[in-house]
């Protein structure tokens, strides 16, 4: 009979071990597959908005006669800014998750890009019928179409 409880012992202990690491195996891979998927995919990329290759430095030629130094050019002024358009105005993206930029006004038109949140753009036309608003992005210039109450006028 002592031979029967201690294989009877043996046999529990043995699923109870079982059962252990096979939950601690289970807690392990979904602790693994969680911080897989809580890490966010690279932003797409539009037509634009491609990166280019870096410039290659300019080659550095050292002087011969240090008194025969040219003068310290001025520094160019910055190009001034355009003036708007009668009716336009500066304002930023108001949407939280960006806009998509079309070529018309309408979802039936094509995508030419997107506006990041708070990104600066000038609104060139509003028509009347204030579903679509056509756009100019500050920082590179692209022009498009837009859902209108997406955007904030700015000062």
């Amino acid at each position: 009979m002592k031979g029967f409880f201690l294989g009877l012992s043996k046999l529990i202990l043995g699923v109870a071990i079982a059962l252990i690491l096979l939950s601690m195996a289970g807690v392990a891979t979904a602790r693994y597959f969680m911080g897989r998927l809580s890490v966010l995919p690279p932003k797409p990329l539009y037509g634009d908005e491609m990166p280019t290759a870096p410039a290659a430095a300019p080659e550095v030629v050292p002087e011969t006669a240090p008194e025969a130094a040219p003068e310290a050019a001025a520094a160019p002024a910055p190009p001034p800014e355009p003036a708007l358009e009668p009716g336009a105005y500066e304002a930023v993206v108001a949407q939280p998750i960006g806009l998509v930029m079309r070529e018309g006004p309408g979802v039936e038109f094509p995508q030419v890009g997107g506006v990041d949140d708070n990104e600066a753009v000038v609104v060139l036309e509003e028509p009347a019928d204030q579903d679509w608003v056509k756009v100019r992005v500050v920082s590179n210039g692209q022009e498009g179409w837009v859902k209108a109450g997406n955007t904030r006028r700015t000062e």
